[in-house]
This record gives structure tokens, sequence and C-alpha cells, in this order.
């Protein structure tokens, strides 16, 4: 599927039909049915769950082949929505695991409650946290947290594994498929609005 193809979908279908179709087909155009299997066999490794505990999607440019959404770099460049996957490009999964996200949830819970204030000021992990989606890289920094450095650990091996092509794997966790649907389906509102508001 192109770019091209993709508008033309977000003009004349479903959102939900193309969350199914497109967004979550079991096919990723930059990752393998193999690669996709070292990955969830790390994170139930890591974090000692069943595979009925995990479903793991590849998101993002790795799946499509193309990004559907905006991105701002730390200098404060923006890149374009239907940039094209490049070798530098990132791995990026959407890890879905109700065990795992209560696993982390609970260390965080016990961290904030080391705190003589309450409500511990999370920052904006708290702000995706109410989505239903820990986001890694807002997890407290400057504290030993095991089960959220085990995530840091697991996706630095990961990025460094040659069976992956070495490039960088990003991880989101959710806390159910709902969850994650929500998220999708408003990438997909945000791309439909653009398009609709360039016509």
């Amino acid at each position: 599927m192109t770019p091209e193809d993709f508008q033309a979908r977000l003009l004349s279908d479903e959102l939900e039909q193309i969350l199914d179709e497109v967004l979550l087909a079991e096919e990723a155009v930059h990752v393998s049915a193999e690669q996709q299997a070292i990955i969830e066999k790390s994170i139930r490794e890591t974090y000692s769950v069943s595979a009925t505990d995990l479903t793991l999607y590849i998101v993002g440019s790795s799946k499509l082949g193309f990004s559907i959404s905006e991105k701002r770099l730390n200098d404060g460049t923006r890149l374009p929505r239907y940039r094209l996957y490049r070798a530098e490009s990132d791995i990026d999964i959407a890890v879905v695991s109700k065990a795992i996200f209560e696993i982390i949830w609970d260390e965080l819970s016990r961290h904030a409650h080391s705190y003589a204030r309450m409500p511990w000021d999370s920052g904006r992990l708290g702000d995706y946290m109410i989505y239903g989606w820990l986001r890694p890289d807002h997890f407290p920094r400057g504290v030993r947290l095991r089960r959220c450095d085990n995530w840091w650990d697991l996706f630095r091996r990961l990025s460094s594994n040659p069976r992956l092509g070495r490039r960088a794997v990003r991880g989101g966790l959710f806390h159910s498929a709902d969850h994650m649907r929500q998220y999708q389906l408003r990438a997909l509102r945000e791309c439909q609005s653009a398009l609709e508001a360039a016509i």
C-alpha cells in the first residue's frame, strides 16, 4: 500500500475498517514474522508472562512502509506525515499486556507512595497513563526501578540484535487491546481531518 492508497481509503472507508484491515493486519512491510517472534519471546521472558498475556503489534513506518503521524524532533524540526520508511527508521511496537502493565504500574505506585506529598507529580507519565498507555520515555529518571529498568534493558538488547538488523526497537505498553485501538483510531481521525482540510 502506498501513502496515496492509504489516503484514498481514509476518504472512502470507515476508520474501524482501516484499523482492522491495514494498521492491525498481521503482516508488516519491514519486520518479518520471525523477527516479531524474537521480540515477543524476549518480552515474555523478561516479564515471565505467558503467550496468552501478551499481544504485539508492529506499528509506524516499519509496519506500513510510511508513517501516518507527524513527528517533532528535539531541535524543533517537524517531520511530515506519510514520510517513507528509511534504513535508520525505528521498529515501533505496541505491546498489549494487562499483566506487564500491572507489574510496572505496581512498581510506579510503590515509588509514588515513597514520597511524602500526595499526589506524586508523575509529569507526562500520568498524562498518557490516563489513556491506558505507559510511555517508557516518561518513566521516572534518576531512580532505580527494576521493572522499569528491565524495559529499557530489554529494548536496548533488541536494538543491538543482528537478527533485527540492529535497528532501534521502541515499545509502548498498553493495558488492553481497546486502549491501543482507541489510540490508533485517534491517529486515523487526525489523518482523515488533515486530508479533508487540504481538499
